[in-house]
């Protein structure tokens, strides 16, 4: 993959998945058994932001190896995300054409599922700007930076200039009342956190690193603390949830020593089981609820054995199809130089 392979980073890229998996399995569960659940009120789906942070800091020290070469940078991003993400887009629109009754809250709509595929935001009749996978809103993030940041590969000061964009359609989102769903959706805050995580990878080259388990853990744990006790907030999500994700990925890149942290494979996964785990989520419940009794163990247990098949499905989706699909579009012939 492009960027650096820092333990740290990949041990919070697992981390990041497994958050937003248990926030969904909890609200499932709290659905289908109508019990309330403790930890249901944590922000465990604000692993995406932790995500957006670390694509800030990774995208900022890949691409500057592809200055005066914007269309080689994108490509080989759109081949690291793109091929894995059709898949399972494609196994969503099976799924509203085969068995409608089975796919909640998203309805078959032929616009939306071509704008899915070309990563274009789309409203949906209920106000929710998503693909027809819904988790894709994240991804259409993504590749917006991932165009922003190419455009600027052909200037001096790439970062500075890609920066420059991020404040300036922040701005526009902040002053202006759009009423385009692309423009609400391009212009919203959020897209700060990755300009948080281009400064965590100026100060990571600029040498203000301090490798120490101590000091790591501290930070971490602030960043965590942080994160739960903003979110009850009524705070902008860039604030409430991108400041303690700066702290926390700066606890996984800045503080954290470069040996071997348990996990690595989740993190390796990480991408695999964010796209898959709606799918195992929704497989397990089928399998689960007719053999469970709607008591708070019963709700437990398919929290436990829910999150147990959508974590072995996702690192079964990692190895056995997007690691062969990486090799496949990623090989020195299938990208521009």
């Amino acid at each position: 993959m492009n960027g650096p392979r820092l333990p740290g980073l990949q041990a919070l890229r697992g981390l990041a998945a497994v958050m937003v998996l248990i926030g969904h399995v909890l609200a499932e569960a709290e659905h289908y058994f109508a019990l309330p659940l403790p930890g249901d009120a944590l922000p465990w789906t604000r692993g995406v932001d932790i995500f957006f942070v670390i694509s800030g800091f990774v995208i900022a020290l890949s691409a500057q190896r592809y200055i005066g070469r914007p269309w080689a940078f994108f490509w080989r991003r759109l081949l690291r995300v793109a091929p894995l993400y059709y898949v399972f887009t494609t196994l969503m629109v099976a799924a509203l054409l085969l068995l409608p009754a089975a796919v909640k809250d998203t309805p078959l709509d032929p616009t939306q599922i071509i704008s899915s595929y070309v990563f274009f935001p789309y409203a949906r009749p209920d106000g929710r700007i998503a693909p027809v996978l819904s988790l894709g809103w994240t991804l259409n993030y993504e590749i917006c930076f991932y165009a922003l940041t190419a455009l600027c590969l052909a200037l001096s000061r790439p970062l500075l200039a890609v920066s420059g964009l991020l404040v300036s359609l922040t701005a526009l989102g902040l002053t202006i009342n759009f009423h385009l769903p692309q423009l609400i959706f391009w212009t919203n805050p959020l897209i700060l956190e990755f300009l948080f995580g281009i400064a965590l990878a100026r100060l990571w080259q600029g040498g203000w690193t301090r490798p120490n388990p101590f000091l790591c853990t501290a930070v971490l744990s602030l960043g965590f603390a942080l994160l739960i006790a903003l979110d009850p907030l009524s705070l902008p999500r860039f604030l409430a949830a991108g400041l303690p994700a700066v702290l926390i990925v700066a606890a996984g890149t800045l503080f954290c020593p470069t040996r071997a942290i348990p996990g690595q494979l989740i993190g390796d996964a990480s991408f695999a089981l964010y796209l898959s785990h709606r799918f195992a989520l929704r497989a397990a419940t089928v399998l689960l609820l007719p053999l469970l009794p709607t008591t708070l163990l019963g709700a437990w247990v398919y929290v436990g054995m829910t999150c147990l098949i959508a974590l072995c499905f996702g690192l079964l989706t990692h190895l056995l199809l997007e690691r062969p699909l990486l090799r496949g579009f990623t090989h020195p012939k299938a990208a521009p130089a």
